[in-house]
């Protein structure tokens, strides 16, 4: 069968969908909620999967599949959407992942997260972090933050991206966005060209490995404010990883740098809307102030967890945000205990209770 990519393109955007998977010799499968989905057509083959990338794929891509097996691109459907796409080899038989991105940015506010993230989006320097596994939505979070950015100050915002999701049109803002591959050859390129381009605010897509690292620590101590992602599971495990990266004998030097320029962790999760209605972000947030700082520099990051239970600047762990969405009805307890952390503290924050052997005490 021929893939009419218009009429797929818009049942997804209209069936809510996150991503289309195309592989050959199968039916086409489509992930909404969170849920893999079969649509009810005939299998595709190798030849019509070659014939749609032939119609939206960039030509510095076709001879990455060919030589490497594997490529990454995006395409713009209309004005409602774009495509994040992986084309790759699998067993000899060609696949194709789309994530859906809407080209619309939704607010904060759109999105339901808390007003501490405004707050956040709106600091002047340092470095803030936006962590979570892949499909978690950290690059709808980050749009979000920056759209906060581009609609209140007037300051210059570049992003480095792989490749560039959401575009950005210049508000109050002045935006630059460039693409690893096309614009700059790597991130950390990218990230040092940017250090001579007259930024406020620079948004690294992903801090991959300790060079990038590095440089982003630099930028953040010399007056900019960076926003970046990592693929961690909590504020902990994120300051783990960034030590993991470098040999210890440079650790004392970088407590120091992460203490002094650290402002913010943002861990998200997706969880299941009450009623069916969707998915939205459950979050942990570690923010940097003096007391988790200290615990940095004394090497003591474990005990950052005991400061954020406490919700001093608008921090929270996993399970005291789940409880705070029960509360208000955005989620349903049963169906979302997969997703908390300690089930037995989760159902006390729930009620407002606390027990001194729970992980996690009491919500605020």
């Amino acid at each position: 069968m021929t893939i009419n990519m218009s009429l797929l393109a818009d049942g997804a955007y209209k069936g809510g969908a996150s991503d289309i998977h195309l592989v050959s010799d199968n039916p086409i499968y489509v992930r909404v909620a969170g849920e893999m989905r079969r649509l009810k057509q005939a299998d595709i083959t190798a030849q019509d999967i070659e014939k749609l990338l032939k119609d939206i794929m960039p030509k510095e891509s076709v001879e990455d599949l060919r030589v490497k097996r594997s490529t990454d691109f995006s395409w713009q459907a209309d004005d409602r959407m774009r495509f994040r796409v992986t084309a790759y080899y699998e067993r000899r038989k060609l696949r194709v992942v789309m994530r859906l991105i809407k080209t619309e940015i939704a607010s904060l506010d759109d999105l339901g997260l808390p007003d501490v993230l405004k707050t956040i989006s709106l600091w002047r320097r340092g470095l803030t972090l936006v962590t979570g596994a892949t499909g978690s939505g950290k690059s709808t979070t980050l749009a979000a933050m920056i759209n906060e950015i581009n609609v209140n100050e007037r300051r210059c915002l570049l992003t480095i991206e792989d490749p560039i999701e959401m575009m950005h049109p210049n508000k109050r803002a002045v935006i630059s966005q460039r693409e690893v591959g096309h614009d700059v050859p790597d991130f950390r390129s990218g990230l040092v060209q940017a250090l001579r381009q007259d930024p406020d605010v620079i948004l690294i897509g992903e801090m991959r490995d300790p060079e990038t690292i590095k440089t982003a620590l630099l930028a953040a101590e010399t007056g900019h404010y960076v926003f970046s992602t990592m693929h961690t599971t909590n504020a902990i495990n994120t300051v783990e990883r960034i030590f993991s990266e470098f040999d210890e004998r440079e650790h004392v030097l970088l407590r120091e740098q992460l203490a002094n320029s650290l402002r913010a962790i943002i861990t998200q999760r997706l969880v299941p809307l009450a009623g069916g209605k969707g998915r939205i972000a459950a979050l942990e947030i570690m923010v940097n102030n003096k007391v988790t700082a200290k615990l940095i520099l004394e090497d003591k990051v474990a005990s950052i967890e005991t400061v954020m239970r406490q919700g001093t600047d608008g921090m929270m762990i996993f399970d005291q945000h789940l409880a705070e969405m029960v509360r208000e009805e955005k989620i349903v307890e049963e169906e979302i205990l997969e997703h908390c952390d300690d089930v037995y503290a989760l159902k006390r924050y729930i009620e407002g209770t606390m027990t001194s052997t729970d992980r996690g005490g009491i919500v605020g």
